[in-house]
């Protein structure tokens, strides 16, 4: 039997509410009691600081060492922030503004385009079907303020392209960029750097799942689904099946076993549980709701068979979710926050301030307990990058979002 829709599940009623995971740990039975009694030691908390960078309506940011001089640097839209204060703007191009409060600009990567040594940024636009590479131009123009070169990668001819990732998808060394173009009918693509009869960088399409009815969705992520040791694509109606051979040829194997509304750009594919299977993490983009899906044993039919958890419903639009090790203890958290006005205040929750939270995953108890980053001003936006950018060996946090493009610096506990 087929598990609830989640937006059923949401009102399932006491049994959901049994299943919710940000439970308070109960004291130890042996515990002793009265007012002599010692505290229990808890973790202590690791001390946040936010420094902000520029406000605008940008929602992408990417981390390199620009400039070549061994410091790492901050590109977020028109500008990027030389290491290691990040105080000063300096330009990298315009970005126009289009609807209410956005900036063309879906996210951005740092890559070498061109081999000369100098990080460029690839970047596409949510409204906009093309994919450019921006050049650096290199030492000499970067100290002038000279705005980088923009070249057209490819036009992919599908709109609706609000979130994209660079990963290798392939296996072959060389990242893929690709697009959650989550418009229903639209084809699921990657897009493979290669270059033109003329040597100029240029993208190659590949298609993942040729366009039809519900092929597509919002929300992508990426792993190991079916146990096979290959990495499978989900996405906000099910998920694709890599293929054993030829995966970069032919169609991957669709399997329609869900639907997410809004799910998160990406979400998490990863075993919480230890039992060998593959769970995965996800937030509703556009409301209130994160949540986690627990592998079950298939169902008759074949289909995969997964149980739904509450992680926190506190917090709205969790568009953009990051699974990494920000307090050093050696095990991955869940990393997320607010994207302020996602649907420019047309859903619940957008107008509120930003935020920023990490969970931790407690195994023996099946719970995640939540953690306050930053709260009342820096939310996310479409992309968070976790990086030590100062090399106190604490991983910080950039996000650019409509609350601004902020650093917020760990120092540790």
């Amino acid at each position: 039997m087929r598990r609830l829709h989640p937006c059923r599940a949401l009102v399932a009623g006491l049994q959901l509410l049994v299943a919710c995971t940000l439970a308070v740990p109960a004291p130890a039975a042996d515990a002793p009691k009265g007012k002599g009694a010692p505290k229990k030691a808890g973790p202590v908390a690791l001390k946040f600081r936010v420094q902000q960078l520029h406000v605008d309506n940008n929602e992408g940011c990417a981390v390199a060492d620009f400039d070549r001089d061994g410091k790492l640097d901050i590109s977020a839209g028109e500008f990027w922030y030389a290491g290691p204060d990040f105080k000063t703007k300096r330009p990298v191009r315009k970005l126009e503004p289009f609807g209410k409060d956005y900036l063309t600009n879906n996210g951005e990567h740092a890559y070498d385009v061109n081999g000369d040594g100098f990080p460029d940024i690839i970047s596409s636009a949510f409204m906009d079907s093309r994919i450019f590479w921006y050049e650096n131009p290199g030492a000499a123009g970067l100290k002038a303020g000279t705005l980088w070169t923009p070249h057209l990668l490819i036009d992919t001819k599908l709109a609706q392209n609000e979130w994209s990732d660079f990963r290798d998808l392939d296996g072959d060394g060389v990242p893929e960029y690709i697009v959650n173009s989550y418009g229903p009918a639209n084809a699921v693509m990657a897009y493979r750097l290669a270059k033109n009869a003329q040597g100029e960088p240029i993208l190659t399409p590949w298609t993942i799942q040729p366009g039809g009815p519900f092929v597509n969705g919002h929300g992508i992520g990426f792993g190991d689904i079916n146990g096979d040791g290959r990495d499978d694509i989900v996405y906000g109606n099910g998920w694709y099946e890599r293929p054993a051979d030829g995966a970069t040829m032919k169609p991957w194997i669709r399997h329609a076993d869900w639907t997410w509304p809004h799910a998160s750009t990406p979400m998490i594919i990863v075993d919480l549980t230890g039992d060998g299977r593959n769970d995965i993490i996800w937030g509703h983009g556009h409301n209130y709701g994160l949540y986690w899906e627990e592998r079950r044993d298939d169902n008759k039919d074949g289909s995969t068979n997964w149980r739904h958890f509450v992680i926190d419903d506190k917090i709205s639009q969790n568009h953009c979710l990051v699974w990494g090790d920000i307090d050093n203890d050696g095990k991955p958290d869940l990393i997320t926050g607010r994207r302020v006005r996602a649907h420019s205040g047309g859903d619940p929750g957008d107008n509120e301030p930003g935020c920023m939270v990490y969970y931790k995953w407690d195994a023996a108890r099946r719970q995640f307990s939540k953690h306050m980053i930053a709260d009342g001003g820096p939310g996310i936006g479409l992309q968070l990058r976790l990086v030590d950018l100062d090399g106190n060996g604490w991983k910080d946090l950039v996000a650019a979002g409509k609350s601004g493009t902020h650093i917020v610096w760990n120092d540790g506990r």
